[in-house]
């Protein structure tokens, strides 16, 4: 009778143990997830099939695109409006003549540039156009530089979901709209926002408007997350009734818009604008967006010191009025409360630098500066990020897990 006692009194600690591990300090309690920036681009040539296979195999939790706008109104994945800088256009001199100066100037847009501007070129045209490595790094492989041309946007979604299929497991697409005025302003629409109804249709036909995700995950007990990674499925796995998407945009007016017209997550992005960081801005934030998407270092260096190196001008009674600036662990709390979840970018490459304000001035006023990228990470992990987005997948992913193994034995 008393071995049977110790017996049942050990099975109900070992259980309360494995329910009670510490968990993340997301809003949903499990491990950040990772948005694959331009899919895997530390390795393959940007927003190429090729990026988005590497990203798909390392188990990323999402594949992004960016979006623009060809000559004959076809959503395309391209990083800038440009190609200059990512493709081989330079080289083809059947387009030598489309290079040009631009200049637009709109509340959140601004270019004033000469380059190969995407919207001068067919749908056609870009499919004759190769996806380049950047030269600037000389550890990313250059042998893919003529495999990959310009994908639409549709062609994306087909590969993306061909790769569901195909690794049976779940990738969430999160398609981001560059620069709405620029393109609403170049293909006008009775309404004003064609740009962001054409992605609204293709993301209905291809049925990503049904059944969203619930609101909140169960949360992954020890063991979780290197299940996930390696596709291990529990025994009670049912196959998610939805498609995992997200819809990002550095204009608030288009993630408004966004956030009436559909149920998918609308990501705000930004890196300028002081009202955000306000526990005011976070209320108008939570009205039409679900995550907000922060340039790294306002989450690292707080929005004060990150607007003053960066110039940007901000009324400061206003900002009071708003509730005055919120700290980094303050400002991840009270998304939480709100139920915004947080999304900082872009965490690169080991060998590249982090392109952290702290690294590149030497000020007593900044509190923490991570020396490689396992402190980067760790900090935004410890900080309760919901996502990340992330450039070589292997190592974040490898950082991920060492960091739930930390929580972990932090709880023995």
């Amino acid at each position: 009778m008393f071995k049977s006692i110790l017996t049942l009194t050990s099975l109900a600690l070992l259980a309360t143990s494995t329910y009670s591990r510490s968990v993340w300090n997301t809003l949903d309690g499990n491990p950040s997830k990772l948005a694959g920036h331009r899919g895997e681009k530390a390795f393959m040539p940007e927003h190429s099939l090729g990026s988005y296979h590497m990203a798909a195999l390392m188990a990323v939790d999402y594949i992004e695109p960016d979006l623009v706008l060809s000559k004959d109104g076809v959503l395309m994945v391209v990083h800038n409006e440009w190609l200059g800088d990512t493709t081989n256009v330079a080289n083809l001199t059947q387009f030598a003549d489309r290079k040009k100066q631009y200049t637009f100037k709109g509340k959140y847009s601004a270019i004033n540039r000469t380059e190969w501007f995407v919207w001068d070129f067919t749908y056609a045209e870009l499919k004759t156009i190769n996806r380049v490595q950047d030269t600037g790094y000389p550890y990313r492989p250059q042998y893919f530089n003529k495999d990959f041309s310009v994908l639409s946007f549709t062609e994306y979604l087909d590969h993306v979901e061909g790769l569901i299929k195909t690794l049976d497991r779940p990738f969430g697409v999160i398609p981001e709209l560059k620069s709405p005025e620029v393109f609403n302003a170049l293909f006008p629409s009775a309404n004003g926002r064609g740009y962001e109804d054409r992605l609204l249709d293709i993301m209905t036909k291809r049925n990503y408007t049904l059944n969203q995700p619930p609101p909140l995950s169960p949360v992954m007990q020890s063991g979780d997350l290197l299940d996930n990674i390696l596709n291990i499925k529990p025994k009670n796995y049912a196959k998610p009734n939805y498609k995992l998407a997200a819809l990002q945009s550095f204009d608030p007016e288009t993630c408004e818009y966004l956030g009436k017209k559909t149920k998918i997550p609308i990501v705000s992005l930004d890196q300028n604008k002081p009202w955000m960081y306000t526990p005011k801005g976070l209320d108008k934030i939570a009205s039409y967006s679900k995550i907000l998407s922060p340039g790294k270092d306002l989450l690292l260096a707080g929005p004060a010191l990150y607007f003053e190196y960066n110039k940007i001008s901000y009324n400061k009674t206003e900002i009071e009025s708003m509730g005055g600036f919120l700290q980094p662990k303050d400002l991840v709390r009270e998304a939480h409360k709100r139920q915004i979840e947080v999304s900082p970018y872009t965490l690169p490459d080991s060998r590249q630098p982090s392109g952290l304000l702290c690294t590149r001035y030497n000020d007593t006023r900044f509190e923490y500066c991570p020396k490689n990228r396992k402190e980067e990470m760790f900090y935004f992990f410890d900080l309760g990020c919901d996502y990340i987005f992330v450039e070589n997948i292997f190592e974040a992913q490898v950082l991920r897990l060492a960091f739930d193994n930390k929580i972990d034995s932090e709880d023995c």
